[in-house]
């Protein structure tokens, strides 16, 4: 990578007894990022540069609070939004 290109934070992968990876990113640490970044919703990349994950990775997280209910999301042209459930008032606009 040149100077110029930010470097993103690696985490060292676990790995259980079985040889898989443990899981190392919990769901309150993909809450927090919402802190962590300017306005009401998060992205991929968001949660990914924050957390220091890979964008899949932080893709398979933010569905998962979303299929918990903790979160919502919307596809706006190419990029998913997601945001905190039940905070109407902070929903992107056209919701």
């Amino acid at each position: 990578m040149s100077e110029e290109t930010p470097h993103r934070r690696r985490r060292r992968r676990r790995r259980r007894e079985n040889g898989r990876f443990a899981e190392t990113v919990a769901p309150e640490e993909v809450r927090s990022v919402f802190g962590a970044v300017d306005g009401p919703v998060v992205t991929t990349t968001d949660v990914a540069d924050v957390l220091g994950i890979s964008t899949e990775a932080a893709r398979t997280k933010l569905n998962g609070l979303v299929d918990r209910g903790e979160l919502d999301c919307r596809e706006t042209g190419r990029t998913v939004v997601y945001w905190a459930a039940g905070d109407a008032g902070d929903r992107p606009a056209g919701e």
